[in-house]
């Protein structure tokens, strides 16, 4: 039977593997981040400190069953889905790609210190397993069986995951928290001065970008470190490259019109294959599977049948259209493409799941973070994700980078560059108050202000 595929609207990377690349950061002087010691933070010095990977203490085994392989897909894929959704509907005529895999680890990373309402929120809606460390163990095992992937050599795969603590709080770092960061995320760890903002977000961009492949650029910016209050970021860095397993001819490339609504068209390059590709049908949708060189890698694209309206998907959509693909004859029109993308509000469509207090600078209970008798409690203040892909004939080329950037619970915020703006254009209350007893004396509006005078 031959079948036609047309113009994509949806695809999906079924794989990332995991690996950390080695960073070489040259900076010598006395205010260079340095690795953080898991055990006993580092006295301040004036030696020379060049950040390097560091030993972490022997601890004791702590026993626990992973979570299945198949529950922590499910879960993940769950996660992805619910993102996924709420982008989608929030911007229906705009491109979006992002990597739930990396999101998905780093809230995994800011879990392992969250505790009480705020531990049970995040594990409701991120479906994590009721055993913490269970959980904690699957991200591990699930990247070690990833992690064969690279070594391979049919792709190029590697997960890098940081945490970048405000040097002014390092001893306030708990000492169980950095163990489960480095025994279950590999996490490198290192300790910056925030009150130098830019060269602290310089530093985090840099890593950024060597775990990247130079794709994800500009990843924070100074005011986010200055808005966190001597606070931490969590990092996660996924960067992907691999061929199709059977490339696409270059010479059948050719200048199609993509449909973004069906009265509205515009020029593409549409790619062309007919080969023997895994197909099926499902939800009203034609699927299809494009390989790549390394066999347990592989891109799904899901293409409406009757119309341009993608519907909202699950874990039962993608189970199901992968249980029933077949070999068989298909003529494939794709087009190439190259996104850079940030994804936004994702604090909100955390919210909108349930997971609320993490957001709160009251609520949020971070305590396995830092010690609570240092004064210094934390709160999820910004998640911010990029992403890059570049689709074409030989393969694609993959990357994205997510920062969970928490800041310190503080009445006394560091001073902004830029000033609060308070404009009073529109309709407004007033009030004369008697300070001392806060009684109001006089109360007012003020919406149609007397015109002045030409």
């Amino acid at each position: 039977m031959r079948k036609t595929i047309i113009p994509l609207v949806l695809f999906g990377l079924i794989a990332f593997g995991c690996g950390v690349l080695n960073f070489d950061q040259t900076e010598t002087t006395p205010d260079a981040p340095r690795p953080l010691q898991p055990q006993t933070p580092a006295e301040e010095t004036t030696e020379q400190v060049v950040p390097a990977e560091v030993t972490t203490p022997q601890e004791p085994e702590i026993q626990s069953t992973p979570v299945d392989v198949t529950q922590f897909a499910a879960s993940n894929n769950a996660f992805a889905f619910d993102i996924y959704n709420q982008a989608a509907a929030n911007n229906p005529d705009n491109n979006l790609f992002f990597s739930p895999y990396s999101i998905y680890t780093a809230l995994g990373m800011t879990y392992a210190g969250a505790k009480r309402d705020t531990e049970e929120q995040m594990r409701n809606a991120l479906y994590f397993a009721e055993d913490a460390v269970s959980q904690h163990a699957a991200f591990m095992d699930m990247s070690r069986k990833l992690n064969k992937i690279g070594q391979r050599d049919k792709a190029q795969l590697s997960v890098a995951n940081g945490v970048f603590q405000a040097k002014l709080h390092e001893k306030a770092l708990l000492p169980e928290y950095q163990n489960i960061l480095k025994k279950y995320y590999a996490s490198e760890m290192y300790s910056l001065d925030f009150a130098k903002a830019k060269e602290s977000a310089d530093y985090i961009n840099d890593w950024v970008m060597e775990r990247t492949n130079k794709r994800i650029k500009n990843m924070v910016s100074e005011q986010h470190i200055q808005s966190s209050n001597n606070g931490m970021l969590l990092v996660n860095a996924i960067f992907f490259k691999a061929n199709w397993l059977k490339q696409f001819n270059p010479k059948y490339t050719n200048v199609m019109s993509f449909y973004p609504v069906p009265e509205k068209e515009f020029p593409v390059n549409m790619m062309y294959a007919r080969d023997d590709f895994s197909y099926t049908e499902v939800a009203d949708m034609q699927v299809i599977e494009l390989p790549y060189d390394e066999e347990e890698l592989s891109m799904l694209v899901f293409l409406p049948i009757k119309s341009n309206e993608i519907p909202e998907f699950n874990n039962d959509i993608v189970f199901e259209a992968m249980k029933l693909l077949r070999k068989q004859d298909v003529r494939l029109w794709l087009p190439s493409f190259t996104l850079e993308l940030e994804l936004g509000e994702i604090v909100e469509m955390l919210e909108n799941m349930g997971m609320t207090d993490a957001f709160d600078v009251r609520l949020a209970d971070f305590t396995g973070i830092r010690d609570p008798k240092a004064g210094a409690d934390l709160f999820i203040k910004d998640i911010l994700h990029k992403a890059f892909i570049e689709v074409n004939e030989e393969g694609t080329e993959a990357a994205a980078a997510t920062a969970v950037v928490m800041a310190t619970k503080s009445t006394a915020m560091p001073d902004e560059k830029m000033p609060i703006i308070f404009r009073a254009d529109h309709p407004f209350t007033y009030m004369i108050v008697h300070r001392p007893s806060q009684t109001i004396l006089f109360m007012g509006k003020l919406s149609d202000p007397p015109r002045a005078e030409k």
